[in-house]
């Protein structure tokens, strides 16, 4: 296959990926969604808990389903699972059936997709593209991401009902299924090197940097998640409008990380992840401290923008760093799969009750709920920190980068 058509599939496939729109369509347009659907902050914060319960024993379990079934067909699933959820949100009535939604969501974008989706893309890549094939694809995600998002925000003015957007979102992931069926080839599947083998879990749950590298993102994910509330943080305290603070929550999401990712890996590379991590928290404590000596009245709506536009800024730079420490430690290869799929479920744990709890504080406290909002920002990165530094411990103790060191020098 000619390199052209490699990149035109990949850009397919990643239009898959669009399915994930739907089940967080309320951290990027959160006060849009919250009146569409009459919710109080603590019912929109379930509905994200919902879709973690689901979606966290998903990343565990979606490799074993891709291993064992095609992921083509697998990937076609998700997509007209996902957009029946999309379509029954936007046409049934009652915060039940947002529930029903929101738990499909999980098995359909997490267990099905997630694994699959990772398989074909890594079909692609010829003998040591892996990194140029997976860059290739994080510029194709924010950029379709961007594009429907930005579109949809742009349109808002001439939508009657943001129920509308649901099914928007809907139909299309239909299309790209049906994209998909045509154009796309599935990967021939290698039964001895996909048997799922207990032992090689047992190791990866052994590994101490498994769960260095799971907090880490848990620590991160508490930010990143939770800056979905900027939104109406920005728009209820400091009087900016709630299409300012949409599209800051878009840029976040897309745009920032197509340009901050490059980047930041050069200088994660230079760094290395205990460095990195440590002066990119830092950074963002002292960011989030700030917040909280800005007096909360639209008069400081100006340094209000500029520390949260910041904010978001270093906080996509950071990410560059979420899944690094397993391969920088020098895990071995055989388990560093199954590895990353135990970091992510602790990871994106928060999913689980960080929405409802941040919910909660908003209903209940009003204003001062946003301040415990950023406290918990703080806390997560100083679960960060203090990871990052039990990182640099162990690689120091195993001699992680001499061994690079001495590897370099006999291969010059």
């Amino acid at each position: 296959m000619n390199a052209k058509k490699r990149y035109v599939l990949i850009f397919l496939l990643t239009l898959s990926c669009l399915c994930y729109n739907l089940p967080y369509l309320s951290s990027t347009f959160y006060t849009q969604f919250l009146e569409a659907f009459s919710l109080s902050n603590t019912q929109a914060g379930l509905l994200l808990s919902m879709f973690s319960l689901t979606a966290t024993p998903g990343y565990l379990f979606g490799g074993m389903l891709a291993d064992r079934f095609s992921p083509k067909k697998l990937i076609i699933i998700s997509q007209l699972m996902t957009a029946a959820c999309g379509f029954a949100m936007s046409f049934i009535s009652g915060y039940t059936i947002l529930l029903v939604c929101y738990l499909g969501f999980g098995i359909s974008t997490t267990f099905i997709h997630w694994s699959a989706f990772l398989k074909l893309i890594r079909a692609q890549a010829g003998e040591n593209e892996e990194g140029k094939i997976f860059g290739f694809f994080e510029m194709c995600y924010a950029i379709a991401g961007a594009i429907t998002s930005y579109g949809i925000l742009a349109a808002l003015g001439s939508i009657s009902n943001f129920r509308i957007v649901t099914s928007v979102y809907a139909a299309i992931l239909v299309l790209v299924a049906l994209i998909i069926m045509v154009a796309l080839k599935d990967v021939e599947e290698n039964k001895q090197s996909n048997e799922f083998n207990l032992k090689m879990v047992g190791k990866a749950f052994k590994h101490p940097v498994t769960w260095l590298n799971g907090f880490i993102v848990m620590g991160l994910f508490i930010m990143v998640t939770g800056t979905s509330y900027l939104n109406p943080y920005l728009s209820t305290v400091f009087g900016t409008t709630v299409a300012f603070g949409t599209g800051l929550t878009i840029a976040n999401r897309t745009i920032l990380r197509l340009f901050m990712s490059p980047a930041c890996g050069l200088l994660l590379d230079k760094w290395k992840t205990p460095k990195f991590l440590t002066i990119f928290a830092g950074a963002l404590i002292i960011i989030s401290a700030v917040f909280l000596f800005i007096p909360q009245e639209p008069a400081s709506k100006t340094i209000a923008v500029i520390v949260a536009v910041v904010m978001v800024v270093v906080l996509a730079g950071s990410r560059s760093g979420l899944y690094t420490p397993i391969p920088e430690a020098k895990m071995p290869f055989e388990i560093t799969g199954t590895a990353m799929g135990i970091a992510s479920a602790v990871g994106y744990s928060t999913d689980l009750w960080l929405y409802t709890l941040c919910g909660r504080w908003i209903d209940q406290y009003g204003v001062d709920g946003y301040r415990n909002i950023i406290w918990l920002f703080i806390a997560g990165l100083v679960l960060v920190i203090v990871c990052a530094i039990l990182l640099g411990v162990y690689e120091k103790k195993h001699g992680v980068f001499s061994m690079q060191l001495e590897k370099s020098q006999v291969e010059a």
